[in-house]
């Protein structure tokens, strides 16, 4: 935590996948776990990682780019939208910036 904020510092080796892009890290909060993903070389986005549909928690999977539920099979896309239910809501969405080697994510 830093502030009203979390944080995730690039430079602490058990960040590494958010280092390039594709990345993505499960982090804990106090009232959510988030999927961080980093979209590109300067951008990352957050998402609740646990399915709107029945509370699993969800996988990121790179080449599809999808967040994937294995309990049934919902997918979400990184800016947390539905692609596939049987999940009808979109996930939480939260801000997320990167700057000097940490990506800042407003709760």
């Amino acid at each position: 935590m830093c502030g009203a904020n979390l944080c995730v510092d690039l430079a602490d080796p058990g960040n590494q996948p958010l280092t390039v892009a594709d990345g993505a890290l499960l982090v804990d909060a106090p009232s959510d776990t988030i999927m961080v993903i980093r979209t590109s070389d300067t951008t990352v986005v957050a998402v609740s990682a646990i399915c709107t549909h029945a509370g699993c928690s969800l996988d990121f999977v790179p080449a599809t780019k999808l967040l994937d539920c294995a309990c049934h099979g919902s997918q979400f896309g990184e800016d947390g939208h539905v692609v596939k239910g049987p999940a009808r809501r979109a996930l939480r969405v939260y801000a997320a910036s990167l700057a000097n080697n940490v990506i800042t994510i407003t709760l």
